[in-house]
């Protein structure tokens, strides 16, 4: 049967030609049940692959970053040290993600991916799925929406792209460290655990509410996220008062820059707040990528271990050079120095005056 294409391929036919080359008469050997429980035909070594977020991008990076056609958004300079020449500079082909942003069609089409991954962040709808499946390019949904997802996520994408074996190991590492932390937050009196303020914006005096996905890595290590009220938009980052704060009383701030780090610490009026009067004002690591959030990533795994062990070092006594050295040779395929880990774990705060 021919291959219908839409109606934008008649204004872009050599497009249309290199879909049709790439795509559509690309063996399919291999069946997958989808996170949606649809059964789907995907390629038995997919070659070129697109997601629909930064975050499912990224873990098909965790797997294979050579497998990417392109990027949702562009790359910060940091995280192109890190990448592979097969990434560094692919093109930015948008996705469903944040601010109301969508993918380009014709740079998708460009792209000529023979494998679609639409993760839990992507919030695709039918229609775009149409747009690949219509061209017989195979769509994965899969669950990555929370940390606790990322064992199966990466075990099934490590399938999917032919690294069974990777997958299993970082999906085990995944597992592992979600046990561990969930076993020593439950060892944690409720009374003794620490109430924490996400410092975030040009001031501060933006965060996240209790039970956003932005500050699931605070509360999974067991902090008391002192704004309880819930986020009114998706990209997070309400705003409110510095009254407000003062009444949080929080006994440790996380700052989500070194510049909001350091404001806080030089600022008066932040100075009557325990965790500031105690010195407890922690920047989160923000190299390759940030570990904490915008985008939530594989990296939170590491963050997990990181949160747990800056609440409760008793409770989770861990080397965290040596647990970062662990990590980046896993997931990035990166031998680090113990001084170079340890320039990691620094990499969010603010220089010292």
């Amino acid at each position: 049967m021919p291959l219908r294409l839409p109606p934008v391929f008649r204004v872009f036919p050599a497009l249309a030609l290199a879909v049709a080359v790439c795509c559509a008469w690309e063996a399919r050997a291999a069946t997958v049940t989808d996170a949606l429980g649809a059964t789907v035909t995907v390629p038995d070594a997919p070659k070129r692959v697109y997601a629909l977020s930064p975050p499912d991008a990224l873990l098909v990076y965790a797997i294979n970053p050579c497998l990417l056609v392109g990027w949702n958004m562009p790359q910060p300079p940091a995280a192109k040290a890190w990448y592979p020449a097969c990434v560094r500079d692919l093109p930015v082909l948008g996705g469903f993600f944040g601010q109301g942003m969508t993918p380009n069609k014709e740079a998708l089409l460009a792209a000529a991916p023979d494998l679609v991954i639409s993760g839990t962040m992507a919030r695709s709808n039918r229609d775009f799925d149409a747009f690949f499946t219509g061209l017989g390019i195979p769509v994965v949904h899969i669950d990555s929406g929370t940390v606790a997802d990322y064992p199966k996520a990466l075990r099934l994408l490590g399938r999917l792209l032919g690294d069974p074996a990777r997958g299993e190991a970082q999906g085990a590492y995944a597992q592992d460290t979600l046990e561990a932390i969930a076993k020593g937050v439950a060892g944690i009196p409720e009374d003794k655990r620490l109430r924490v303020y996400y410092a975030e914006g040009e001031d501060g005096l933006a965060t996240d509410g209790r039970g956003s996905f932005h500050t699931q890595v605070l509360e999974m290590a067991g902090g008391i996220n002192v704004h309880a009220t819930p986020q009114t938009q998706r990209y997070g980052m309400d705003k409110v008062t510095m009254e407000t704060v003062i009444g949080y009383a929080p006994q440790l701030i996380l700052a989500q820059t070194p510049k909001v780090q350091a404001a806080i610490q030089a600022s008066p009026t932040w100075r009557v707040i325990p965790a500031v009067r105690d010195g407890r004002v922690v920047g989160l690591p923000s190299l390759p990528i940030n570990w904490f959030d915008r985008p939530p990533s594989f990296m939170r795994l590491l963050a997990l271990k990181w949160m747990a062990h800056t609440l409760y070092p008793d409770a989770f006594p861990y080397d965290m050079a040596r647990e970062t050295q662990a990590f980046c040779k896993l997931f990035w395929d990166k031998d680090l120095t113990e001084a170079q880990a340890r320039a990691l774990l620094e990499s969010g705060a603010a220089a010292r005056p």
